[in-house]
């Protein structure tokens, strides 16, 4: 912003030297160029935080010079005079976009004559860095550097219509901006148009075919706010960043429009003739209420480690042009139009930090009462989890998360599969990353290609990670995210001179016991049982249940899949649910003192229907023996000849004992009975001989 300093002058007093100025001025935190002389005017070019449209007027930087010297702010004084005639019966105004456009106020001036503007505005102008247009359009400019506000003349006779209305572009519409380029819009951008078509970009730059000429006699002066965000878009595909566009960009209050306007219509009077009808039009639908922060004084010390008188606190908020009232030790403060920053209680420290001196927070750590925190536990089970698969061992891997549908063909994915609901990206930026991924496993089975490729065997890897599904028949959310686990293994277990390379190859059976070892120690109870899963082997294949839901699947690769991924040999892969396992972890550990009675052991052998799965046998062992059973130990499976068609015998070793007594051979061979009977009833077990 650069700022006369003549011009700054009419409103506070300020040294004439303006190495004094500039040094409180960066004290406030303001950033600067050195000084420029225009002619004879000293010119102060500062630099404006993106979040204070207000400094980007001469008045905001008086306000800040004044409060930082505890000065008064002299605004200018100017008389608005209208004539009996009424605005709305010249003009009229429409706002189709409230949104984009909060509020619109029009002012019509009529008998104006267009001419050459005063030296002395002239001079501010240029050295403000604009150049001088003619009177109309110089005081719109002049207001814009003095209020803040951005303001634009149309020639009302060349209005269709005589008719504003503020709306978003149509498809194909096209605008001549001041500038002589003919823009092309499109209908995210807003417009200002007359009856018939766009005559200005709204926040950016007025039209050509309204533009003030030596023919105008009538004006109609536009003083608005609009929406920041759409301003700034809208400049941006334009490539057209204006001093309009660079204020409107960072959200004006709109609180202040009205007043500059009146002010440009009563300069526009003075230095080109004219009357203001009366009664401006003025549409705001939703008026703006001003912003009331509480402060509580105690929490200044607490933020800035200073203490601040109490009544300098309230003083330095009303330099600022804050209205303050106290209650105890709480301020409530009702912050001024045009401070859009201030928002919520910090704000109002910083304020008082800028303005009571930076130079006086003590260099000291900030003492405070803390409490140790911890991590969330379903965090804490996660990073155990971690801690078993990697004692298992495997290494952590992290792939990306970005994948194409193509890589779920490879794996084999069935068409009506969840994994299928994928993510598409509005902007993917290379043609295989396309969508979020949907399972951890492809990008794990890349990971073991890659790693095959560089000959490093074996390849035992895992990784957690977020996957993401689009929602079922449009339900919000529309993107579901989960916790994910991936396992995948190739190669040996472990080397050894007395070992065939096939003895110590993964197996499913060592997959199926690493999930075991990983649900034991998250204190999961789980059941697997077996299941077609089209991008698993066939017979080697289960699912993970935990309390009858199933929560992954495991087992080894489909050969096709294993080929279309360029791997040879064995892969034993998983894909499980996280976020549903840890939901059903429990960390606390139960400690039990040693045996202090010996136990009796008994065999158990029994004949059972060879689909029946082991994980019931052992329930309803489990069930039956009650509390003196302390341990159920499958140790045999016997499938030949010698066993009834259809059958199979599974062998138990089992271990009774009570914690308060030496356990009788009777009290266990009475628990074993029960058990056969448990068996017979339950299953249609019978006993071997």
């Amino acid at each position: 912003m650069r700022v006369p300093l003549s011009w700054l002058r009419e409103f506070v007093p300020v040294p004439e030297d303006p190495a004094a100025l500039i040094d409180r001025l960066a004290m406030l935190g303001f950033g600067h160029e050195p000084v420029e002389w225009v002619g004879e005017e000293a010119v102060l070019d500062l630099e404006v935080a993106s979040n204070r449209p207000d400094l980007l007027s001469v008045l905001g930087v008086a306000r800040e010079v004044a409060a930082a010297w505890e000065r008064e702010v002299t605004p200018p004084v100017f008389t608005l005079r209208r004539s009996t005639s009424r605005a709305g019966a010249a003009a009229a105004v429409a706002v189709e976009d409230p949104d984009g456009c909060p509020r619109y106020t029009a002012h019509v001036i009529t008998g104006v004559r267009v001419g050459t503007s005063p030296d002395w505005m002239v001079r501010r102008l240029e050295a403000s860095g604009i150049r001088s247009i003619n009177n109309v359009v110089d005081v719109t400019n002049y207001v814009m550097l003095e209020q803040g506000q951005p303001l634009h003349a149309f020639d009302l006779d060349r209005l269709a219509g005589a008719r504003i209305v503020v709306r978003r572009a149509r498809p194909g519409e096209r605008v001549v901006t001041l500038d002589g380029v003919d823009r092309a819009l499109d209908p995210e951008m807003l417009v200002i148009a007359d009856a018939e078509r766009a005559v200005a970009v709204a926040g950016v730059m007025g039209g050509a075919d309204t533009e003030i000429g030596a023919s105008t006699s009538r004006v109609l002066l536009e003083a608005a706010a609009f929406h920041g965000p759409q301003a700034r878009r809208t400049a941006r595909r334009l490539g057209l960043r204006t001093e309009s566009s660079a204020r409107f960009e960072r959200s004006l209050d709109p609180r202040g429009v009205l007043d500059a306007a009146h002010r440009a219509a009563a300069l526009i009077a003075e230095v080109a003739g004219g009357q203001t009808l009366a009664g401006a039009i003025d549409v705001y639908p939703h008026p703006a209420p001003p912003t009331v922060i509480t402060l509580r004084l105690p929490r200044i010390a607490r933020v800035l480690g200073l203490e601040v008188p109490e009544d300098a606190v309230a003083a330095i908020l009303r330099r600022l042009g804050c209205r303050v009232t106290r209650r105890g030790r709480r301020l409530t403060v009702t912050v001024p139009a045009g401070r859009v920053d201030l928002q919520r209680e910090e704000d109002l420290i910083e304020e008082v930090a800028r303005h009571h001196g930076y130079d006086r927070i003590p260099e000291a750590m900030p003492v405070e009462a803390i409490q140790a925190g911890r991590a969330a536990p379903v965090l804490e089970a996660e990073a155990f989890g971690r801690d078993v698969l990697i004692r298992g061992g495997l290494d952590e891997a992290v792939t990306l998360s970005l994948i194409s549908p193509d890589i779920l063909d490879r794996l084999g994915v069935a068409a009506d599969d969840t994994a299928r609901r994928l993510v598409q990206l509005q902007n993917p930026l290379l043609a295989d990353h396309t969508h979020l991924r949907s399972m951890i496993l492809p990008g794990l089975l890349d990971a073991v290609r890659v790693n095959l490729s560089h000959r490093v065997e074996p390849v035992h890897l895992f990784e957690i990670g977020r996957v993401f599904h689009a929602a079922a028949g449009g339900v919000r959310p529309e993107v579901e995210e989960r916790r994910a686990l991936g396992i995948a293994m190739h190669g040996r277990l472990a080397r050894g001179w007395n070992l065939p390379a096939e003895a110590s190859d993964v197996t499913f059976f060592h997959l199926k016991g690493l999930l075991e070892e990983l649900t034991a120690e998250l204190r999961v109870g789980i059941s697997v049982e077996a299941a077609a899963v089209p991008w698993l082997h066939p017979g080697r294949s289960a699912r993970l249940l935990a309390d009858g839901a199933e929560i992954g699947m495991f087992g080894e690769l489909h050969p096709a899949a294993a080929e279309r991924f360029d791997l040879t040999g064995r892969v034993h892969v998983a894909e499980i649910n996280l976020e549903a396992l840890l939901r059903r972890a429990t960390l606390a550990r139960r400690f039990e003192p040693l045996p202090r009675y010996p136990s009796v052991d008994r065999d158990l052998a029994v004949f059972v229907p060879a689909e029946m799965p082991q994980a019931e046998v052992r329930r309803v062992i489990r069930q039956a023996g009650g509390p003196l059973l302390e341990m159920v130990d499958l140790f045999d499976v016997y499938t030949g000849p010698q066993a009834p068609a259809g059958q199979c015998s599974l062998a138990y070793a089992l271990q009774f004992r009570a914690p308060d007594r030496t356990l009788t051979a009777e009290e266990a061979d009475a628990a074993l009975s029960r058990i056969h009977d448990a068996l017979r009833s339950t299953l249609g077990a019978t006993p071997r001989a």
